[in-house]
Order: C-alpha cells, then structure tokens, then sequence
C-alpha cells in the first residue's frame, strides 16, 4: 500500500472526536508519534517559528490534512511535545531511583539528581524548543511538571518515613529543580563540567532537607 495513502486511514489518538477522523487506535497512536517525532527534530533544526505544518507532515510521510487530523495547530503540537518531553525526563528518574533500596533516602535524592541532569543534557536542544519555543515564561510550566512531581512526591515519601522534615514539600521541590536548573546551565554555558553538577548538587540538596553531616 502507498504510504501516503495509508496514513491517511489512520484514526486521530485514537478518539473520532476531530470530523473526518480515520479508523484505528492502534495505528493511529504510532502515526501520531510519527508526528512528534518529525516534529521534535525539525524544531531542533530550523527551529520552531521557522518550521511548518507542511514541512512536519512530508517529514513523516503525511498528507498536510491527515496531520491537521492530529494537532490543529503548530502550538498544539508543541505542548504535546513538552508533554512528552516531560515524561521522558521523568521516566529517566525513575528508572534511576527504582534500583534503590526503598530506606535509602539519601540515594534516592542522589539518584532523582543523576537521572535529571542525565536527561537534561541529552535532551537539551530539545528541551530548549519546549520550554522556549511558545515565548511562555519558563515559571509557568513548572506548573504541571511531572519532574517537579515526582521530586515533591519523593519528599513527602521521605517525611512520612522520617528521613527529614519539610513543611511543604511542593515549594521544596520548585526550590530544588531552580537549583537543579541552575546548575545544569552553568555546565551548558562552559562555566562548570557537566560531569561534576551531581555530585555539586547532592549536597546542596541534603542542606536544603534539613539533613547535615
């Protein structure tokens, strides 16, 4: 079959809510992917203003209408992709605090800073896009962040267990991703080594817990 003709059968997210959607969950979660992926990389490339509908859907091997199918618009597109983005980082922490012990509290902040700062350097021309690319202030995405999530969810579980005392453990955790951040960016602008910002950070975050050695 014509790939162009078959993407074009494909059902938007799986849902029929968008006129004219084609048939196929399953299909169309990959397509969909196809997308992002088309469009993660031309952003990166030519950047976001600079990139077109267009130019996402033939990178993928789409019809300009079956793409519209999709994302209604190139800012829609770009959230997702910051969603994605997001879960990405996300899953990179978790897999790193997941192989320690449940009562290491302290390994388990070691290992939420590795895996961000591990995620952020690998995806940072992405990143850059996500954050940057809609002209929104970076403070307003900090609002659903799945990573600043995770970390205020990794405190709390550490107040319940008694590994430290935190009244309130979202405005900690916002607190520690700008120091996080802040490190990170010092690496990128050449001003640190990247290889040192973990074990610069670990530290830094034990004081802000309470926890002195």
């Amino acid at each position: 079959m014509d790939k162009r003709k078959d993407n074009m059968e494909r059902d938007p997210r799986g849902s029929a809510n968008r006129p004219g959607a084609p048939k196929g969950p399953r299909k169309a979660k990959q397509r969909r992917a196809d997308l992002l992926e088309s469009a993660s990389r031309l952003f990166v490339e030519k950047g976001y203003a600079s990139t077109t509908m267009n130019e996402i859907a033939a990178d993928a091997g789409f019809a300009k209408g079956t793409l519209y199918h999709y994302f209604s618009t190139k800012a829609e597109l770009l959230m997702s992709l910051r969603e994605e983005f997001d879960q990405r980082i996300e899953r990179l922490i978790r897999a790193r605090v997941d192989r320690c012990r449940a009562d290491d509290w302290r390994g388990r902040i070691r290992a939420w800073i590795a895996g961000a700062v591990d995620g952020y350097f690998a995806l940072s021309d992405l990143h850059d896009v996500v954050i940057y690319g809609t002209e929104m202030p970076f403070r307003n995405s900090m609002l659903d962040s799945e990573v600043t999530r995770s970390l205020a969810a990794l405190i709390a579980d550490g107040v319940r267990a008694g590994a430290w005392k935190v009244e309130d453990c979202r405005w900690m955790a916002v607190m520690m991703f700008y120091c996080f951040r802040g490190g990170c960016d010092e690496a990128m602008t050449g001003t640190q080594q990247a290889g040192d910002i973990p074990d610069r950070l670990y530290p830094v975050f034990l004081r802000m817990l309470g926890i002195v050695d």
